[in-house]
């Protein structure tokens, strides 16, 4: 078919199941080499997301996701394990996915995993903005401290995050419909 790059993103559970354990699963980082070697045999250059819209669901029960700066330094030795282990197959790096994305309540559920108890449609989820924003700051400074890692231990890594584009239009000119749009 073509392709030259293969967009593909880390599961962090498979790496560290609880979030929390001081090795890392050995399966879980084989299945990744498995792939990663798969693509570099074929001329596929990986680009890989370290997270996207997932983590270990113990961190979310123990820490109410990224709400908690705990999971900044469990992140980071998540990240740390993986650069590792594949700096010889994978260029290629993004942080988190859609990481602007966790300003809204929906984006919070999604991406920063702040909803501990959510049992119902995500539309009914109501988050406070203290609590999404903090949690935003804590993947925002988890993403900094990432990304200098690997500038300084793998400067050939390129590294960024994926931003999300959303086009919203209100209902109405009423300014509460062009405010609730926004």
């Amino acid at each position: 078919m073509g392709f030259k790059v293969f967009r593909t993103s880390i599961n962090w559970t498979r790496i560290f199941p609880t979030g929390m354990e001081e090795t890392p699963n050995e399966a879980g980082l084989a299945f990744y080499e498995n792939v990663f070697q798969e693509c570099r045999k074929y001329g596929i250059e990986p680009l890989v997301t370290l997270s996207h819209y997932e983590m270990p669901y113990a961190l979310v029960e123990k820490y109410n996701g990224w709400a908690s700066a705990e999971l900044i330094p469990l992140f980071e030795r998540c990240c740390r394990t993986v650069f590792q282990r594949y700096q010889h197959l994978v260029k290629y790096w993004l942080t988190f996915n859609e990481i602007n994305g966790g300003v809204t309540p929906l984006g919070t559920v999604l991406s920063l995993s702040t909803a501990r108890g959510f049992d119902g449609p995500v539309s009914e989820v109501s988050i406070d903005p203290q609590t999404r924003f903090q949690a935003l700051h804590h993947q925002l400074v988890a993403s900094a401290r990432v990304v200098r890692y690997a500038h300084e231990h793998y400067p050939h890594f390129l590294m960024g995050d994926m931003n999300v584009f959303l086009t919203a239009y209100p209902l109405t000119c009423d300014p509460a419909d062009v405010l609730a749009a926004q």
